[in-house]
């Protein structure tokens, strides 16, 4: 597990696609339209907010791991989150746009990047991780639920560029 650098930009679009492609497959409508493009991972990576998971020197997953705060996660429905903090004073760190590589689905790499940034929020001295994905997306729902995280509710992302903006809401106490 180690944060992504300028010359990783292409294979993490690569891994992106990836996971467009499984999410198409699953017939849901979450990054079907573009997002994340090549300038959103540019961003996480310019402000070292992009991780990988190596296997044997070949990267095999990614994911965006920050501790700024989330707007979107301001307000939820239909329950309420493990820790009560805000994006103005965040007490948690936030995982984004997890992917992995067609060739390593099944081999436990999207686990050991929310392990990854479970150390890091520990390092960070955060209270929890938080976590969403879109309601269909059962497969990453059971990973977040193995890793222990609880399913707090519904938040809704203002990106999600004609997609249903739903998604399903989790945290984990670290």
């Amino acid at each position: 597990f180690r944060k992504a650098t300028e010359g990783d930009i292409d294979r993490i679009m690569e891994i992106v696609a990836d996971g467009r492609a499984a999410i198409r497959v699953l017939g849901l409508d979450q990054w079907q339209g573009g997002y994340p493009h090549r300038g959103v991972i540019e961003g996480d990576v310019a402000r070292g907010e992009s991780y990988l998971v190596e296997d044997e020197g070949v990267v095999v997953a990614t994911a965006m791991v920050g501790f700024s705060g989330e707007r979107d996660y301001d307000r939820i429905r239909e329950g309420a989150w493990l820790t009560s903090c805000t994006s103005d004073d965040p007490c948690y760190g936030v995982v984004h746009r997890v992917a992995t590589a067609a060739e390593s689905r099944g081999r436990g790499a999207s686990a050991f990047v929310m392990a990854g940034a479970e150390e890091l929020a520990r390092e960070h001295g955060a209270a929890s991780v938080r976590v969403d994905t879109h309601p269909g997306n059962v497969p990453m729902q059971r990973l977040l639920e193995r890793c222990g995280y609880v399913r707090c509710g519904i938040i809704l992302i203002g990106h999600a560029e004609g997609a249903t903006p739903e998604r399903v809401a989790f945290e984990k106490l670290v």
